[in-house]
């Protein structure tokens, strides 16, 4: 479980490819084009482990609305919401609709937040995780732009605020970020099918992540040796 495949492809075919030879996806519903509910139910099933995903920006919110619980009746693993848009105060569709309905169909959540400008204040960071703490998740998100190593080390620190907390490094310290994360015990990460194919900005591919992770498990290993 400890690499999650985001994938973005811009048609439900090219998804479902994609989806037949991976373990573990998130599926950015937002990204694709002409979308249905119809189409979403080819893209979930029970039994595959799979994040459905629909950021804002491309549709209204009851459009989203509508595809997030046709991903969740047909099989979702985990549905994913965050704090500044489905999970605010005032979200009444998502909190008092679209979560009782997740649990009803064994849909669990990950409530996640991003911060794509860079690294807020560790009061900020703090409070994330207790506020996403509230909604009794899966697993929490915290995505962010890190620009340095001390960055990276504040970010990953958040996993000792709560064994749930899957730490997302975007940018240019993305890779190093997340493949760091999953040495120090994160339950996953968020991964690229490949090479270009990124959803978000700095999101390394699987290969590199795997190649990263290696490394500073054999430098550990050396070092503790010696």
């Amino acid at each position: 479980m400890h690499l999650c495949v985001s994938v973005g492809e811009s048609t439900v075919v090219q998804c479902r490819e994609l989806l037949q030879c991976t373990a573990f996806a998130e599926v950015r519903l937002d990204l694709i084009d002409d979308l249905s509910p119809v189409d979403v139910k080819h893209l979930f099933c029970k039994g595959r482990r799979t994040i459905a995903t629909c950021r804002t920006g491309r549709f209204t919110e009851a459009e989203r609305l509508a595809l997030l619980a046709a991903a969740i009746e047909a099989g979702a693993a985990f549905v994913d919401l965050d704090l500044d848009s489905d999970l605010k105060r005032g979200a009444t569709l998502f909190v008092r609709s679209l979560l009782p309905f997740a649990q009803r169909h064994q849909c669990r959540l990950i409530a996640s937040r991003h911060f794509f400008d860079g690294l807020p204040s560790d009061r900020i960071l703090f409070t994330t995780v207790r506020r996403l703490s509230t909604f009794e998740p899966a697993f929490i998100k915290v995505a962010s732009r890190v620009e340095t190593e001390t960055e990276v080390l504040r970010l990953l620190a958040l996993m000792l605020l709560d064994e749930r907390v899957v730490p997302v490094g975007m940018g240019p310290w993305g890779a190093v970020s997340r493949a760091a994360a999953l040495v120090l015990g994160a339950p996953f990460t968020y991964v690229s099918p490949e090479k270009g194919r990124s959803t978000a900005p700095g999101q390394p591919d699987s290969t590199l992540v795997r190649m990263l992770r290696h490394q500073m498990e054999k430098t550990l290993t050396s070092s503790f040796a010696s």
